[in-house]
């Protein structure tokens, strides 16, 4: 992560007076978060209509400096991410307990072409994720960890690559494939993949309809993520996302990630 890091840095000091090279930029994302990916930085609420939880998404993805090439049609940025997800418990009074939380943070490189049939488009992220119980899984009536379940070491760091294809301009389908070159616990196998895809379509000028569906194999059990919902403003711009969501397989959540999570809800995200 420190090699990384310096190197990043040493990116966003570089600039050229001719018309290619590196830059500093403040355009919007070159690489749109997917839809039905959890580990996708969010500012947003899900309510869990079957076990009475919430999860609670903060954190935001930047892209701090983009290179020009000779050819208008190529891109390529360089970010950070840095977001978290909690999960939290409903309880009487309008009390929500924060039960768990995961921090995820790294960097990023996106590139995207435009090709004769399509848009191709990637993103690579080396990033680390920590999991930890907060005081909402604790009991103070009984001085014991709730579910029996105490807190343990979750940590992960890896490379994230996904690939991305637009044929058309209203859909967008992609694979990847994650490596975890340090993990703890050690039993969690090294090598995952996922692949899904994204079709939204405008019902006004103000209103976008979209589906959205992922399919992940973690190596501990597949996991299945759908989305479907109303976007209220541009779907490439800033605006409020409107959605159901269905969610089964193994917990996204590094406390509970042995352990099968299967729910239904509703939510909503703020686009920036």
């Amino acid at each position: 992560m420190k090699k990384v890091f310096f190197i990043t840095i040493a990116l966003t000091s570089i600039t050229y007076s001719t018309e290619t090279g590196f830059s500093f930029t403040s355009a919007p994302l070159l690489f749109k978060p997917l839809v039905a990916n959890t580990f996708e930085p969010r500012m947003g609420l899900i309510w869990h209509s079957n076990n009475n939880r919430l999860r609670l998404d903060i954190g935001n993805s930047v892209d701090l400096v983009q290179y020009t090439f000779e050819k208008p049609k190529q891109h390529l940025t360089i970010g950070s991410d840095f977001f978290t997800y909690t999960l939290l418990r409903g309880e009487k009074n309008f009390h929500f307990p924060v039960d768990a939380v995961d921090y995820f943070f790294g960097f990023n490189i996106n590139f995207i072409d435009t090709i004769s049939c399509g848009v191709l488009s990637s993103r690579l992220r080396l990033s680390h994720i920590s999991a930890h119980f907060v005081d909402g899984h604790f009991d103070g009536y009984s001085g014991m960890w709730k579910d029996g379940l105490s807190p343990r070491v979750y940590s992960r760091e890896f490379f994230d690559l996904t690939i991305g294809y637009v044929p058309i301009e209203n859909f967008r389908g992609y694979f990847g494939g994650i490596y975890l070159w340090h993990v703890d616990p050690t039993s969690l196998p090294t090598l995952s993949g996922y692949l899904g895809g994204e079709y939204h379509y405008q019902l006004s000028t103000l209103f976008n309809g979209y589906t959205a569906y992922q399919f992940s194999a973690t190596g501990l059990r597949p996991r299945h993520e759908l989305q479907v919902g109303m976007k209220i403003g541009s779907w490439n711009g800033r605006g409020t996302q409107l959605f159901f969501i269905y969610h089964s397989g193994n917990n996204i959540h590094g406390e509970y990630h042995d352990r099968k999570d299967e729910y239904s809800g509703f939510g909503f995200t703020v686009d920036f």
